[in-house]
């Protein structure tokens, strides 16, 4: 059974499984340090999926309303719809909340990243030159909600 919950207080197994999920990307580099920080500023979130109390994603947004910006989503083991599953709920929670907007920026080369935000409604609205290792460019994507 699946469930998914907003992370309010440090937890060694909750960070130690996020690192575990990220350390399976070549695009996200999180470290224990990071994961604190984001679960204890009240302008980021955390939120977790548990598949049988096993926690298979996560996602970090920073909420600034009316905006939303994605940090980092990954889901282990990987197309069983544990990320579509996050994306729905925060989509789902900032239209509750009024969000007007939920944006993010990718590595150009994560193709199936790309692939996946634009299945769930993403749309592609800028490119930053040079973003990464001032080498790579960054894709910027957005879903609009209109209040």
């Amino acid at each position: 059974m699946e469930n998914i919950e907003i992370v309010n207080s440090i937890d060694d197994n909750i960070i130690d499984s996020i690192l575990l999920i990220s350390s399976k990307s070549k695009y996200i580099n999180l470290s224990q340090t990071h994961i604190k920080h984001y679960i204890e500023d009240k302008y980021h979130k955390v939120i977790i999926i548990k598949n049988d109390d096993q926690i298979t994603g996560f996602l970090i947004y920073f909420l600034l309303e009316p905006d939303i910006d994605i940090i980092f989503i990954a889901s282990y083991p990987n197309n069983l719809g544990y990320g579509k599953k996050l994306l729905s709920y925060l989509f789902d929670d900032a239209q509750k909340n009024n969000i007007k907007s939920i944006k993010l920026d990718l590595h150009e080369n994560n193709i199936n990243a790309k692939n996946f935000y634009q299945r769930n409604g993403l749309k592609e609205i800028a490119i930053r030159k040079k973003y990464y290792n001032n080498k790579f460019n960054s894709i910027i994507m957005e879903k609009k909600y209109i209040n």
